[in-house]
């Protein structure tokens, strides 16, 4: 209240950005969604474990394999069980993670609009769905990758 008017100013509204849903594909094999859960899917009562996952877009069929170690080696493993279970898919959707896509470092005052990125070499699994013919397509957001990260969520309450 002001005192004087009995007039209540409201608090500002933060602005909360709203992520418009991608429709899902028609076919299988057009989109596939692939991640990594860094769950702690052992309670604390045993090592790290991680779940990487490929999703495929139009159906949900989930082909996942636990794993040690994050790593490009055992993804790449995983990539070529996919295709030799399910056959090869259009394209892959994935965050930007550093198997994928070589960072490009810099300093913060370098980091200018309109500066062209620097060409990096690509990562071995860009390398192997490069020459596949599978497209790679890199999710801007958490939310972007919607269907596995509800995934792993299922997942987590029946484990």
């Amino acid at each position: 209240m002001d005192g004087e008017g009995g007039i209540v100013e409201g608090r500002p509204s933060s602005v909360v950005e709203v992520y418009e849903w991608r429709p899902r594909r028609s076919r299988c094999g057009e989109l596939v969604q692939w991640d990594t859960s860094t769950h702690d899917w052992l309670e604390g009562r045993g090592e790290t474990i991680y779940l990487i996952s490929m999703i495929d877009d139009a159906t949900s069929r989930l082909f996942a394999r636990f794993v040690r170690h994050d790593t490009s080696e055992e993804n790449m493993r995983l990539l070529w069980a996919y295709l030799e279970r399910f056959g090869r898919p259009l394209a892959f959707y994935t965050d930007k993670a550093g198997m994928f896509q070589v960072a490009v470092k810099s300093k913060r005052q370098e980091q200018r609009e309109g500066l062209d990125r620097q060409q990096m070499p690509p990562t071995q699994i860009a390398r192997a769905l490069g020459e596949l013919g599978i497209v790679w397509i890199p999710a801007h957001s958490p939310q972007a990758k919607g269907a596995s990260n509800a995934s792993f969520r299922r997942i987590r309450t029946v484990w």
